[in-house]
């Protein structure tokens, strides 16, 4: 009678230490998944910042050039206006189809993306 307690304690034990472990398991796959997640986010905040000056003297060179075209430096960055307004309202109007969907499923594939060594 004496071995049933010891063997049922430490089987209690295992069964403790196994939840335990399993835990931690998740939990360090979930800090994996969030510092991925970061990584991604944060480099394509770099790219679209780099995105955003490479436009942005684009477009001071695109101004001058129309201005140039035109006699009228006023006339060229109009011109470069217009196109930003005619691209403004194209994604003001397919934002759901075109930004929302692309970073939803970013997110989700990045979330859910298995290992290599898996």
């Amino acid at each position: 009678m004496s071995e049933q307690p010891s063997f049922f304690e430490e089987l209690k034990q295992i069964v403790i230490a196994y939840f335990e472990a399993k835990i931690q398991l998740y939990r360090i796959g979930a800090y994996e998944k969030v510092a991925k997640v970061t990584a991604v986010l944060f480099s394509s905040i770099v790219i679209a910042m780099l995105g955003f000056f490479l436009l942005f003297f684009l477009s001071i060179s695109g101004g001058f050039f129309f201005g140039q075209l035109l006699n009228s430096n006023t006339l060229g960055f109009l011109i470069v206006f217009g196109i930003y307004l005619i691209l403004f309202i194209i994604v003001i109007v397919n934002r759901k189809k075109l930004l929302e969907k692309y970073i939803t499923d970013k997110v989700i594939e990045e979330l859910f993306k298995k290992e290599e060594n898996d």
